[in-house]
């Protein structure tokens, strides 16, 4: 997208900001106002992605569903989204009939994106009311509709929580294991071994540089998007958001975790350790460390690991929920009519083959 284009598309986020943050019908970080700008600047450009702002309605019924497409494959509409997003918000309204302002979208969609003959909008929360609208409404509207599993999402609901009643009901294994690692950090460390969560906007720099440090020297494979993270850091201490952990060993990161803070809730966002350094076993000290900041600090009720079902992640939360996608197909048009129908017959293939097998 050239820079004129994507400054409309700001523009036009900018003007319907209270719809966007009030509309949605639970609170999704990834479907702010705040995280829509940052990932507009960053990542919408026409070379791979543009953006499609879907409306309909205006003042108390106003409603927006926002889309964006790969210039390659115009027929094709996606979420505003990319990998970094762990959750999408499929409708944003004002009015207090939800499932009308589905209609209404679904309706200015056939009517405005004619050129639109598959739908796939992903992650979603599988219990979404919005995600059944906005399907109820597709399906309404003459498309063959589909919803697919994307992955899991472990999460621990937390209010009134502290610290110590987390450890506490723990199991076994990790308090053992916190409780020793936490002896070997320091031992190891010789007393140069330290914690450090940065949250102000002074902090951040600094506390990036260590961050990209150590993300260089792990598992991890390189951002696509190198400046998105340290922009995106930037963005949430401005709002208050930032919990940056960075495990020390002297004047040497050697773990960091990137968690953000908002409306009572704790985002794991990012995390890494230097596999030169793992004998100190800094990133389950760290954890724990970050862990107690939210709990005994920040009061959170809920923290969330976001994306995936990591073995890891098991031991220290206590509940898992689902994320789907929906695929959506045009029956009116003939690449909409195949793509539904090849959806059709591998589900009915997948059916016949273990009555076959058997």
């Amino acid at each position: 997208m050239d820079q004129s284009s994507r400054d409309r598309t700001l523009m036009c986020l900018a003007e319907r900001r209270s719809t966007i943050d009030a509309g949605m019908g639970t609170f999704n970080p990834f479907g702010s106002s705040v995280w829509l700008h940052h990932f507009i600047e960053q990542i919408v450009d026409d070379r791979a992605m543009s953006a499609v702002v879907v409306e309909a309605g205006h003042d108390a019924s106003a409603s927006l569903m926002l889309l964006s497409f790969d210039p390659k494959y115009p027929w094709k509409l996606l979420g505003l989204n990319n990998y970094y997003s762990s959750l999408h918000t499929p409708l944003y309204t004002i009015a207090a009939d939800r499932r009308s302002a589905a209609t209404a979208l679904v309706r200015r969609l056939n009517r405005d994106q004619r050129q639109c003959s598959v739908l796939q909008i992903s992650p979603l929360d599988a219990s979404s009311d919005d995600s059944n609208a906005i399907r109820a409404a597709l399906k309404q509207a003459g498309w063959y509709t589909k919803e697919y599993f994307c992955f899991g999402n472990w999460y621990l609901p937390c209010e009134g929580m502290t610290f110590a009643e987390y450890m506490g009901a723990r199991d076994s294994k990790l308090q053992n294991t916190w409780a020793r690692k936490s002896r070997k950090f320091v031992r190891n460390g010789e007393g140069e071994a330290r914690l450090q969560i940065a949250t102000r906007p002074d902090e951040v720099e600094a506390a990036m540089n260590a961050f990209e440090g150590v993300y260089s020297k792990s598992w991890k494979t390189a951002e696509p998007y190198p400046d998105f993270v340290r922009g995106w850091a930037r963005v949430c201490a401005q709002e208050g958001w930032l919990r940056l952990g960075i495990a020390w060993l002297g004047e040497v990161p050697i773990a960091v975790q990137f968690w953000f803070t908002v409306r009572g809730r704790a985002y794991i966002f990012k995390l890494a350790y230097d596999e030169a350094y793992a004998k100190w076993s800094a990133g389950t000290v760290l954890t724990a460390h970050m862990f107690q900041h939210s709990l005994d600090v920040d009061r959170v009720t809920e923290i969330d690991y976001l994306t995936g079902d990591d073995e890891y992640k098991k031991s220290w939360m206590s509940h898992r929920r689902e994320r789907v996608g929906l695929l959506a197909c045009r029956l009116s048009s003939l690449r909409g009519l195949s793509m539904a129908g090849r959806e059709i017959g591998a589900g009915l293939l997948r059916k016949w083959l273990p009555r076959s097998s058997a």
